[in-house]
Parts: C-alpha cells; structure tokens; sequence
C-alpha cells in the first residue's frame, strides 16, 4: 500500500545545472554532485527496488492464486485479502520501478499516457486498500461481537457487492489525475530538455488534497480500525472467560456431548483468534510502513525548514517511497507465517502438480495391472473350475458309479 502518489513531484534538482524556468525552487550549486549521479547510490537503490518489486509481484500474485483454487481459503476475509493483493499487485507492476525511473533517468521515458496511468495507480491502488482494511475490521467487528445479526444482514452478495463498490469509489477518487498530471518540459541552461511527469499546480490545491489524504486515507482509517479491534479482543478474552467457566461445568457430567461441543468452540475461539491476530498485524504494518511517507509530506508542506534542492531530501524521498511500496510486498508473508490456512493452501498449490501427475502415473499402472490381472483370474478360474470337476468325477468314481450319460455331459461342459 501506498501514499498519495500524485505527490511524486519530479524532484530531481537539476542533475546538470539549474532550470531556467524555476530558479528559486532548484537553487542547487551546478558545481554540487546529485547524490543520485553516483554509481554506488544507483546500485543500492536499484537492487533495493528490485528485491521490493519480485517480492510484491510473486508474494500476492501467489496469495491470489491460492485463494483463488483453494477450497479451504474461500471465506469472506480470504475474498477482502485477495482483493488487497490485487491492490498491492498494481503497486508493483506500475508503480515501483516507475519512481525509481523518475528519479534515477534525466527524463520520464514513458510518454504522457503512462505518466498519468501511474499517478492515476498509485491513487487507486492505496485508496483501494485503505478502504478494504477497513471493510475487513467492520466484518469481522460484527462478525464476532454481533454474530447473530450478521449472518442475516452481512450475507456472501452483498459483501462482494461491497468490495465492488469499494473498487469504485477508490478509482473515483483516483480519476482526477488524468486530468491534471502530464508530462512537462523543462530546458536547462545546458541546452538540454527535462521531461518531467508532474502533477499540474495550477490545476489543483495540492496542499488540501495532502491534507485530505493524510487525514481521511491514513489518521482516521487507523483510529477506527483500533478502536473496532480492541473491542473484538475485548470480545474474545471475554468469551474465552465464558467458555472457561462453561468447561468447568461440564467436566462434571459424564456426557460426551457435551464435551465435543466444548472442545469445539474453544477451536473456533482460537481461530478467531488467530485470524484477528493476523489482520492486526496487517493494519499495523500498514501504518508504520507509510507514516515515513506521510510525515515527510506533512513536513514538505507545512515546515520551512525543508529543502527540496538537497542530497538528503532526494535520498530522504526515495527510501520514503521504498518502504511505503515494502508494504506492498509483505503483506504475503505475513499470511504465509501467521495463517496455518494459508500456509496449507499453499502447499496444496504447489504440489498440485505433482500430485495429479503421480496420480495419471498411478493410475494407468493400475489399469494395466487390473487388466492383466482379469486375464489371467479368467484363465485361472477356468482351470480351476476343470480341476475341481475331473476332482470331482475321480472321487464319486471311486465310491458310486455314474452312468455314462451323466459322464459325458461333465467332459462336454468342460
């Protein structure tokens, strides 16, 4: 997940010599090295991103797959988690490497049109996400303090219905950028011509939309979300009390009926257990991967003391932006170390394969031996059937005599 990602000003102070056309903005000395020149710099920030990029594209497109074929993650939550590794997907197929291109390139290469897909991305993509933990939290809230009301109010339809809604309103919100994002063209004292994929300023108050996103997209996302899980815990120490109590009760009949149904909802408190420790996880990663980001943002705007033209600020920037995209790619892991679900979903995706393969080995072996084994179980009962009667004939031959008549139909039959 991400921060507001129209905020991706093209800040590359001037890599050269200074701009004509905002002096007093790139003030940097042209005589200065751009931090971002040197090849160390570039290497570190380049393996950075790649390790970031490979984890995000293959971590969720995995989580996608298992939850998509696996029968024993097809559950609401798995369906919301699903649709946040979509979102995290995006992250890392148009977003990465493209603000690693925007700052380590001496102009944006990738046209107008992509410029304002990956403004228009990065928007989707966090508004999406911040939306779909918060649906999670509201699920699970009523799930497990109200469980009665949601089994007829929060059915299968009308939560998909709301995860499309979700998606709706976040590429709403997002659709603006194709509109005041474009590419700009900056000529340097050198001669030489900037491309740079900015948001327009004079086309939207970017400070209100900062402020907006800081505060309905990060600070009150995050208060709900801690108050609502606090209560579930709440709700679950108290039902664990109440199980406890319960259990003490029962131990003393003799009924094992009892008993079964104690032993079972005290496995279905601790799933619930394990799946809210899990989703507390993921809001929690959320909020500190992108509070760098945030707080850098709320700096820019709202301190004197930042410097835009400055080595530290354009490194400051960039690892901002890393950690906030790392979001992006942790989520898997999470659910790969803190659901059993999923680590078993897993291993059945992945030995799927395998397992249909030796399965077509076995069972054409199977067949093969089947019939081979009819064959000779036909000729074998044939024969047997022979021996048994001529066994037969030679015993009642040797105590009773049969007529000849009744002699011959046996040899004829056999």
């Amino acid at each position: 997940m991400i921060d507001n990602r129209d905020a991706v000003i093209h800040e590359i102070h001037d890599k050269k010599g200074l701009m004509e056309n905002d002096s007093s903005l790139h003030d940097i000395s042209a005589n200065e090295e751009y931090i971002l020149d040197r090849a160390d710099i570039r290497i570190i920030f380049i393996t950075l991103y790649t390790v970031v990029f490979v984890s995000c594209f293959l971590g969720n497109l995995m989580v996608i797959f298992v939850v998509t074929f696996s029968r024993r993650l097809r559950s609401i939550t798995n369906f919301f988690l699903a649709n946040l590794a979509v979102a995290d997907f995006c992250v890392g197929i148009f977003c990465v490497y493209q603000t690693l291109t925007n700052y380590l390139m001496n102009s944006w290469p990738l046209g107008d049109t992509l410029c304002k897909v990956y403004m228009f991305v990065h928007a989707l993509s966090y508004t999406a996400s911040v939306l779909i933990l918060m649906v999670v939290c509201i699920e699970r809230y009523l799930a497990i303090v109200y469980p009665i009301k949601c089994r007829s109010v929060l059915t299968r339809s009308r939560l998909q219905m709301v995860i499309g809604i979700v998606w709706i309103v976040a590429a709403i919100y997002a659709l603006p950028r194709f509109f005041y994002v474009e590419t700009m063209e900056n000529r340097l004292i050198t001669g030489d011509v900037d491309v740079i994929c900015i948001a327009n300023m004079q086309k939207h108050n970017k400070t209100l939309l900062d402020a907006v996103n800081l505060v309905f997209l990060y600070l009150l996302p995050l208060l709900l979300m801690s108050c609502l899980y606090s209560r579930i815990a709440v709700g679950l120490r108290r039902s664990g009390t109440t199980l406890d109590r319960s259990g003490l009760a029962k131990t003393k009949s003799k009924n094992n009926s009892l008993h079964r149904v104690h032993n079972s909802s005290r496995n279905v408190l601790r799933a619930r257990r394990g799946v809210i420790r899990m989703l507390i996880a993921v809001v929690m990663m959320f909020a500190v991967c992108n509070l760098p980001q945030q707080a850098r943002i709320a700096w820019r705007h709202w301190s004197s003391s930042y410097d835009r033209s400055s080595n530290f600020t354009t490194v400051l920037t960039l690892f901002t932006f890393l950690i906030s995209y790392a979001n992006s790619c942790l989520n898997p892991f999470l659910y790969a170390f803190l659901s059993r679900n999923f680590q078993k979903g897993m291993s059945e995706l992945l030995s799927c394969r395998k397992t249909r393969n030796r399965s077509s080995v076995l069972v054409m072996g199977r067949t093969a031996a089947e019939t081979a084994t009819r064959q000779e179980n036909s000729g074998g009962n044939a024969n047997h059937f022979r021996q048994n009667l001529l066994s037969f004939h030679s015993d009642r031959d040797s105590s009773v005599a049969l007529p000849p008549s009744t002699e011959q139909t046996i040899y004829e039959k056999n």
